[in-house]
Formats: structure tokens, C-alpha cells, sequence
């Protein structure tokens, strides 16, 4: 709901047609005053030190705010999907809540020994990625689900764990492509899509999921801030790891990214004051702080190919 419809509404739903400025926020009370001027179904009235807002057509008012909220909370079905309620409230899918109720873990494996189990089912995923070319999981805050690519199987039981490490990449190009990974890698590969999700972490966080996680994000901000909230998020048990390039220092005056440092800059300097909280910052992430300050640059995911 936009900072303009709440003020509307208070105004509508008072007993008299006038309200004093001071029940309003500021943001809210320079919105009145912009639709006064630009629809004059509103007054600003000098009493005393005070402003009153005066109603002058309330039909009008009734009628465009019908006009940018077509339907009622109050009647909109409990079970749609959140975008839908968002343009039902406000015609814009964008607004308001816009988490969904599910989460897609898309991963990888290749060794036949990495399986998803619950005392009920088992997902293998290195059988699904030569199959499929990729296995899911589907998390719910409540209930998860396999999905198979053709099957979908039930589950009422929360205690998904996997046999071997799980190593979160941010960018799809790593999960596309796998070469980079080390020879002996024998965990499943997870993308993550540049932010990782609440539900996701409290999924996390409800259980342990395995016994070491890996995340390999970009070496920027985002990607320091990830990696925080991933450690805060884990059980005290589960082994976080953070992924280090080969030759990342070389790398990183050479192909880093000076846009996105400027860009994350802030961002990237409170993930560090929050790993030095955590007792988190290892001489790498020393460096790394170093380094990116010096030259100005962050180094993305990519430049792991890059040999030369």
C-alpha cells in the first residue's frame, strides 16, 4: 500500500472529514499536500498553528483509490500466490510481499554416494543429473518436496541431510558449466541465483543439512554479506567454508570489476565489520579487504577460467 492510500484511508475512516497534520508522517502529509494540489478534493486549512486536511469530495476519493486498489484484502482468496494478491491490491505485482512460498535447491552431482535422505526417501542426485542434467528439491517453510523433472513426491518429514559437502555457486555460468570444479570434488553443486533466499536460510537453519557447506560467491559485497548471513544462519555444527579462486590475488587487479566496487562498496565494508564480529576474518579476507581497496575492484565468479 502506497504512503498516499494510508493517508487517504486514515482520512476516510475518521469520524469527522478533517484531520490535523500531526496525525500524519511527514512523507505522508507532502503526499496529501501533492494530491490536494493536483486533484483539489482535498483542503489545507490554517487553524491556529495547526493544518487540518478537509475532505471536500469523498466519492471522488472513495472512487480513486477503488480505481489504484481494485479489490479488498478483506476479499481476496487466502491461497493465491503473493504477486497475484500484489496486483489485486495495488495492479502491481512488484508491491508489497513478494516472497514465495516455495524454493527451488537446483543441484548437481556426479558421484554416485551423494544422496539427499530422509528416513523416508531418498533423492539421488548424481543418478538425476546424468538423467536430467540436474536435480531439485522444492522448500517449503512448512512442507518440502522432491522434484524429479517428471515425478513429484510428497513429504511430510523436514529432516532433508545430504552425505556429501554442499557447494553453493551465485552465478548459473559455474552451474552450467562444471570444468572448474577440482578433479576429487565429490559434494553436490547447488546454485543460488546472486542472493540466497530467507526461506532458504531458514531452511538452513531449521536442521542440519550437511555436514560442511561451501559457498563460492562473488568477491564482492553481496557476496561477503551472503556469506554472513549464511554463517549466521547455520546450525553451530554444520562446517562453513568459503571458496577461494586459484590465484585470486592475481586475478583480482587484473580482472576485477571496478563498477560493481563502487556499487557494493558500502556493502562490502559492513560484511566486514560483521565477519569481525563473527570472529570470521581469516588472513584471506584480510587480504582480500586489502586488496579490493587498493585497487578499487572486485573480482566476480567468471574470472575463474580466465588462467592467464
Amino acid at each position: 500500500m502506497s504512503i498516499l492510500t494510508e493517508a487517504l484511508k486514515r482520512l476516510l475512516t475518521g469520524d469527522e472529514p478533517t484531520l490535523t497534520a500531526s496525525a500524519f508522517t511527514t512523507k505522508q502529509r507532502q503526499a496529501l499536500e501533492q494530491f490536494a494540489r493536483d486533484t483539489r478534493l482535498l483542503e489545507l486549512v490554517k487553524q491556529g498553528r495547526s493544518t487540518l486536511y478537509k475532505v471536500l469530495n469523498r466519492q471522488s476519493i472513495l472512487n480513486y483509490l477503488r480505481q489504484q486498489h481494485p479489490i479488498d484484502v478483506n476479499d481476496l482468496p487466502a491461497d493465491i500466490p503473493e504477486r497475484s494478491r500484489n496486483i489485486g491490491l495495488d495492479r502491481n505485482s512488484k508491491t508489497g510481499k513478494t516472497r514465495h512460498a516455495c524454493y527451488y535447491l537446483l543441484m548437481k552431482a556426479w558421484d554416485a554416494s551423494v544422496i539427499w535422505q530422509d528416513n523416508t526417501h531418498c533423492l539421488p542426485v548424481a543418478e538425476l543429473t546424468e538423467r536430467f542434467g540436474v536435480a531439485s528439491l522444492q522448500i517449503k517453510a512448512d512442507i518440502p518436496q522432491i522434484d524429479i523433472s517428471v515425478d513429484i513426491v510428497n513429504n511430510l518429514n523436514l529432516r532433508w541431510q545430504c552425505t556429501g559437502p554442499l557447494l553453493l555457486v551465485e552465478n548459473q555460468a559455474l552451474f552450467d558449466q562444471c570444468d572448474w570444479l577440482p578433479a576429487d570434488f565429490s559434494g553436490c553443486l547447488i546454485y543460488y541465483g546472486g542472493q540466497l533466499s530467507d526461506l532458504l536460510l531458514h531452511w538452513f537453519s531449521s536442521d542440519k543439512r550437511a555436514d560442511t557447506i561451501i559457498l563460492f560467491p562473488d568477491y564482492d559485497g553481496v557476496g561477503l554479506s551472503n556469506y554472513v548471513r549464511l554463517k549466521q544462519a547455520l546450525p553451530p555444527e554444520t562446517n562453513l567454508q568459503f571458496y577461494w579462486l586459484p590465484d585470486w590475488e592475481d586475478k583480482l587487479p587484473r580482472y576485477g570489476n571496478a563498477e560493481v566496487w563502487l556499487n557494493t562498496r558500502q556493502v562490502f565494508e559492513n560484511a566486514f565489520q560483521k565477519l569481525t564480529t563473527l570472529d570470521l576474518l581469516t588472513d584471506d579476507f584480510i587480504k582480500l579487504g586489502q586488496l579490493s581497496q587498493h585497487y578499487g575492484k572486485v573480482l566476480e565468479q567468471e574470472a575463474i577460467w580466465l588462467t592467464r
